[in-house]
């Protein structure tokens, strides 16, 4: 395997560095010219040595690169431009439409908001209002009139997180505060987004888990693994999957994507369809849907991605490189929303995903049992080493912590998980009839029953949870860079892979030196 063997990866990459480099400046309408301008010429310097690739094939890959770093930055800076607002200094009255259910704070709720009025139409905002029972009742597609500065994301208040640059890279534009006579409900013929309308779904769905019975815990976990809701997971319970390198298990994401699609084959058997070709677009667009109507997050639209790339290819029986699936998907992911490489979700889930694809076969060849249990529990082992050391210094970087028992965790949980989701997914089939409502829903709290308890006794396990902590993001970046040249050192037996390899090292150690000095 080498480096050359994943063209997509190659692409992705240099789109990811143009983007962060786009991060670093301020002047975005500085960044959009100069893209454009580099973007012109990098381009027809790929097209020329493309067209002359016997004399200036060694610049084909150079321009490539160049022009996709061009194009990162170039995305993300026009992206930059339409969330910064200049809003005015004095308060005014503005219009905008609740684009989720009202989230509960300690003295306030906070609404989402989609400004319907001009000059800032379309640009979201957190409006922050009393706890009254007219918020609370707020749902999204309504539309509510509000009078008050909107000010720029700062942060005040959080002098160890850059709060100002998180709601930036999320969309958001700007946030403040009213009282209970400064907002009311309003009337409007604005057309209502569908986004609005899966999230009333969403929230029907969840209300229907608790009029069949789920409550407690088993609520709260059964809805974040299967609607992505996670509101009624409560804090003790986020810091005991936290701490015991659990919580992967309770975002929709590439696992659950895999279940669910075996269910779906399972329940949907290959004799039904005449083609095989309509037997997995069938399942995929099962799965789209799905998808919408948990809102499309990150984790589990890289998952579909993926897994629709791979359904054409089997449907066309057609060779597919899983690294450069991946690759691509992100690089759809990016194009469409370069702010996606700063969520949490996304860097973790295409880590993991990553690593697994690369490293899982090479710890799985290390042991070869003779059973069935044995090759499971040698999977699943070599599963969760290679997702641990893709993730590990993200999460020690953005943590400050790293979970010492993983291994034993992933290889409790993950199985009650797996029936977890499947039983979650039948709830809907048996909901319907009482007593197989009733025998489900009691197995559902079973499983998060015995889910917290295993979890429990891991934690209360000496030493559980390392405070570890990685201060610079050129140390993440180095760390990822070594390991994925000496992985290739191993694979290509080529001395120059190593030799890069020592020199990421040295590199970052001279950085670290001269910021030292600096600081």
């Amino acid at each position: 395997m080498r480096f050359q063997d994943w063209p997509s990866l190659r692409l992705v990459i240099p789109l990811i560095a143009g983007i962060i480099i786009s991060d670093t400046i301020d002047d975005t309408h500085t960044v959009v010219t100069v893209s454009v301008a580099l973007l012109s010429g990098t381009f027809a310097l790929t097209i020329l040595s493309f067209l002359y690739s016997d004399r200036l094939a060694t610049l084909y890959g150079a321009g490539l690169s160049l022009s996709f770093m061009c194009i990162g930055a170039l995305l993300y800076s026009v992206q930059q431009q339409r969330v910064h607002v200049n809003w005015p200094a004095a308060a005014a009255t503005h219009q905008g439409m609740v684009t989720e259910y009202p989230l509960e704070r300690e003295r306030s709720y906070r609404l989402d908001l989609t400004l319907q009025d001009s000059p800032y139409q379309g640009r979201k905002i957190y409006l922050y209002v009393p706890k009254d029972s007219a918020a609370a009742a707020l749902e999204p597609g309504e539309h509510i009139l509000f009078h008050g500065v909107v000010n720029e994301p700062s942060n005040q208040g959080t002098p160890d997180f850059d709060y100002r640059a998180y709601l930036y890279r999320h969309g958001i534009s700007g946030t403040l505060w009213v009282p209970q006579n400064h907002w009311r409900k309003t009337a409007s013929s604005a057309a209502e987004p569908f986004s609005t309308r899966t999230a009333r779904l969403r929230h029907r769905m969840f209300e229907k888990y608790r009029e069949w019975g789920l409550e407690a815990d088993a609520l709260a976990v059964v809805s974040a693994v299967s609607l992505g809701i996670k509101r009624e997971l409560d804090q003790e319970l986020k810091q005991k999957y936290s701490t015991s390198g659990a919580s992967h298990v309770l975002a929709v994401s590439g696992l659950h994507v895999g279940i669910m699609c075996v269910f779906l084959y399972f329940m949907l058997p290959a004799f039904l369809f005449p083609k095989r070709w309509v037997r997995e677009m069938t399942v995929m667009l099962i799965m789209w849907g799905y998808a919408f109507i948990i809102g499309l997050p990150l984790s589990i639209t890289r998952s579909l991605i993926m897994f629709t790339l791979l359904a054409l290819c089997r449907a066309l029986r057609r060779d597919s490189s899983s690294v450069n699936t991946l690759a691509l998907a992100a690089l759809v992911m990016l194009i469409c929303n370069p702010g996606a490489v700063y969520d949490m979700g996304f860097q973790l889930s295409f880590l993991a995903v990553l690593f697994i694809l690369i490293l899982e076969p090479e710890i799985a060849s290390l042991w070869e049992p003779v059973t069935a249990v044995g090759r499971y529990i040698r999977d699943l082992t070599a599963v969760s080493i290679a997702a641990q050391i893709g993730t590990a210094p993200i999460i020690m970087y953005s943590f400050s912590n790293f979970s010492t028992y993983f291994l034993i965790t992933n290889l409790m949980i993950v199985p009650l998980m797996f029936l977890t989701v499947c039983l979650s997914m039948s709830l809907w089939v048996a909901g319907w009839i009482a007593p197989l409502r009733w025998g489900v829903v009691r197995l559902l709290t079973l499983l998060v029953s015995v889910e917290n308890r295993c979890l429990d006794r891991i934690v209360s396990l000496p030493h559980s949870r390392l405070d570890i902590s990685i201060d610079k993001p050129l140390t993440v970046w180095a760390i990822y860079a070594v390991v994925l040249l000496l992985y290739l050192w191993l694979k290509e037996r080529r001395t120059r892979r190593l030799v890069q390899a020592l020199a990421c090292i040295a590199a970052a150690s001279v950085a670290a030196t001269i910021q030292c000095f600096v600081v």
